[in-house]
């Protein structure tokens, strides 16, 4: 037979609704776990896909709700810039980056002034872009198209890996129960061989 055949015709025939007498109940089992387990990761791929896209549609709204209430605006050092950290509102995380004192104009003509991140080769006098809130205020800048896909994208593969290592765990501890169970089977089986009358008893 040729070896290209060989291999479909073995799972075909390792299959939890063969006829082959020589499959015990745990082997269906076992057969029966591995197809459902199969047909389970294949069905997460859509509905991974479709998680992506909602997670993709929920951030560009609301994007675009942020860039409706913030805009970008001009502001002045007035230092140097200097090394530490300056809060991410938009992750809650803190990255080492250079940061100086500025002032710039409010929406209401107020002169506002704080801390912002600056570029690395940023000096006292420099004018860079920042973003602020209807009230003046200091804003995280809306995220991009890309940054939104990329956030999405991440979601939907750790929602199908997710899916994929928990079939994947819970087709192991059935193999490995069913496996034990063999092994005792095999034991009951051997321990009566030794009494079959006619055979010596060890």
């Amino acid at each position: 037979m040729d070896t290209n055949q060989a291999l479909p015709l073995r799972w075909w025939r390792m299959a939890p609704w063969s006829r082959n007498p020589l499959m015990r109940r745990c082997d269906r089992v076992d057969a029966a776990a591995a197809l459902l387990a199969t047909v389970f990761v294949l069905i997460m791929v859509p509905c991974a896909a479709a998680f992506g896209t909602a997670t993709y549609t929920g951030l560009s709204e609301q994007s675009h709700a942020d860039r409706q209430r913030s805009h970008r605006q001009a502001a002045v050092l007035v230092a140097d810039p200097r090394p530490g950290s300056v809060a991410d509102t938009r992750t809650s995380s803190r990255e080492p980056q250079n940061h100086a004192s500025a002032h710039w104009t409010a929406p209401d003509g107020t002169l506002r002034s704080g801390d912002v991140p600056t570029p690395p080769d940023a000096e006292s006098g420099d004018t860079i872009d920042v973003w602020i809130d209807s009230n003046g205020n200091l804003t995280a800048e809306p995220r991009t198209g890309q940054e939104n896909a990329t956030v999405a994208v991440s979601a939907a593969l750790c929602v199908w890996a997710a899916a994929a290592s928990g079939a994947f765990l819970l087709l192991s501890c059935i193999r490995w129960m069913n496996s034990r169970r063999r092994m005792r089977q095999w034991d009951r089986e051997w321990n009566e061989f030794g009494r079959t009358p006619g055979w010596p008893v060890s």
